[in-house]
């Protein structure tokens, strides 16, 4: 009697075994599925903010030749549709590392408009399309990590500072001493440009949420 109960016993454990395997696969497969929607959403999102650096960098075309004066007014105009911009993509809040991510983008965009504005430098034409994304990691219900590569055609003064990403990237010039230059010329570069972040599902939308490290690389 014993043995037989024992037979029940370990009978009743695999079947709790099995019950709890397909349980797992079952929970997994649905997962699975859930997040290469979400993978899809979080591509469209960079797609929107490919397009959206376009419009950080680019004052109305009658003010990006040389030698024409931009009006403080074009520049909080500027400042302010970019903020509105830049809500759409950012979350609220600060970040690991105690930083408002948000003010910290706007606060760039805006570095990257005065700088220009002061040294007379411009930005004719910024073109920039999202070449490859190489990994979207889960961490949790609400959270990515990412690596994706931007393909860049800028056409620019030299010393110009173009918004790239996350980040002002300051040209050539000193920017703690803007000196307006007085032979200034456009040239055209192209490259790719890689980026890590996080990001982060506030209220049903992916935002990003922590900025990692930028890369160049293959200039043409």
């Amino acid at each position: 009697m014993s043995f037989l109960n024992f037979l029940r016993r370990v009978n009743r454990g695999i079947v709790l075994a099995i019950v709890l395997v397909v349980g797992l696969v079952g929970y997994l497969v649905v997962d699975n599925i859930t997040f290469k929607a979400e993978r899809d959403v979080i591509r469209q999102v960079l797609d929107e903010y490919t397009e959206a650096i376009e419009s950080f960098n680019l004052l109305p075309e009658e003010y990006r030749e040389i030698g024409v004066k931009v009006p403080d007014s074009v520049i909080e105009a500027k400042g302010k549709e970019n903020k509105e911009l830049i809500d759409k993509f950012f979350a609220n809040g600060v970040t690991n590392y105690g930083w408002n991510m948000k003010q910290s983008t706007i606060s760039n965009v805006e570095y990257v408009l005065k700088g220009n504005q002061e040294t007379g430098n411009k930005i004719k034409d910024y073109d920039v399309s999202l070449k490859q994304v190489k990994n979207i990691t889960k961490h949790g219900a609400s959270l990515v990590s990412l690596e994706a590569v931007m393909i860049v055609t800028v056409t620019a003064t030299e010393e110009a500072t173009i918004f790239e990403v996350f980040h002002g990237s300051v040209g050539a010039y000193n920017h703690f001493d803007k000196v307006p230059s007085s032979d200034l010329a456009f040239s055209t570069r192209t490259y790719e440009l890689g980026f890590t972040c996080e990001m982060t599902k506030q209220n049903g939308t992916w935002k990003f949420s922590e900025p990692g490290y930028i890369y160049t690389s293959n200039r043409y």
